[in-house]
């Protein structure tokens, strides 16, 4: 009897450990979480030709695959928005999941606040794009128009659709530190 008591006793304390070190593994040295801090700005086309908006932009951060802070400032809006719901894309052949890998919905005020904006806001979304790289499908578009700005290719992108299912408000999104953003600054 003891023999077996003695066993769960021991295998209930190894769990509690295992269980009790993973605050203190995330606090370790070599323990990474997957964080990005982005920052994103407004890419407007005008007459065929681009620039950018650096008064109207959007800031978050990718955490172990989830949105954390979303926080979008646009001129529409009398604060800041966000969208209340980001989640994950399940692959399924449309181009909006091709495109994106992240969908927002349920635009709301940033931190709770009450806000109010442009009607054409009104039952809007967005899509964030996973990260750019070459065998992205919009890859060779995106460093088309980045190298017209004179900016390197965004490392996301952000766009925020309207209720046609166009896209309003396209923002190339780098990640913070980043180099060569001399012109954005």
């Amino acid at each position: 009897m003891k023999s077996v008591l003695g066993a769960f006793f021991s295998a209930a304390m190894i769990v509690f450990l295992c269980l009790a070190s993973g605050p203190l593994l995330s606090s370790q040295p070599g323990y990474q979480s997957a964080e990005q801090s982005f920052t994103g700005y407004l890419i407007v086309q005008e007459e065929g030709k681009f620039r950018v908006e650096k008064e109207e932009y959007v800031k978050f951060q990718v955490v172990d695959g989830e949105i954390k802070g979303l926080r979008i400032h646009l001129k529409a809006a009398t604060g800041d928005l966000t969208f209340n719901d980001c989640y994950a894309l399940i692959k399924d052949g449309s181009n909006f999941a091709d495109w994106f890998q992240i969908e927002c919905r349920q635009l709301g005020g940033f931190g709770g606040k009450t806000v109010t904006y442009e009607s054409y806001l009104a039952g809007a979304y967005a899509g964030i794009s996973p990260p750019v790289v070459p065998s992205y499908s919009m890859y060779q578009t995106l460093k088309k128009v980045a190298s017209t700005l004179g900016l390197p290719v965004p490392a996301r992108t952000f766009v925020i659709y309207g209720q046609e299912r166009s896209p309003i408000y396209e923002f190339f999104c780098y990640e913070e530190g980043a180099k060569d953003l001399r012109g954005l600054k």
